[in-house]
């Protein structure tokens, strides 16, 4: 029953995409002196959830899977270095911070869910 909220699937989702995001701005951020690296991030989640959204609603009764869920990677533009490098570490910085809190977000979407459906059940837990 749990696994069949929306809710607590779009809360799953977002929090991956928290946590891919992360990882991707941690590599930028350790090639940060790489010569010719181009820095990278992961597309919003609102354009990754439209598009699992319509690819599920095409293939199937329109339900999203969590393992389904792939986001796409996108160059960011940015100043290039006389190296080639594309990495502002100011920039990756604030991407993060906006990562962690998506990741909050999402965690305390699910927290709250979570609690909803205990007190309904009479569970005070």
């Amino acid at each position: 029953m749990l696994g069949e909220l929306k809710l607590l699937t779009m809360a799953s989702a977002m929090a991956r995409h928290a946590a891919a995001r992360h990882e991707v701005l941690a590599e930028n951020i350790a090639n940060a002196d790489t010569a010719g690296y181009r820095a990278k991030d992961i597309e919003p989640f609102a354009q990754s959830f439209e598009r699992m959204a319509s690819t599920a609603g095409r293939e199937t009764s329109g339900a999203i899977s969590t393992a389904e869920w792939r986001f796409s990677e996108v160059y960011t533009p940015g100043a290039e270095s006389p190296n080639g490098n594309t990495v502002s570490l100011e920039d990756q910085m604030m991407r993060t911070i906006e990562a962690q809190q998506d990741h909050q977000a999402a965690t305390a979407i699910y927290k709250k869910t979570l609690d909803i459906l205990r007190l309904s059940l009479g569970k005070n837990l």
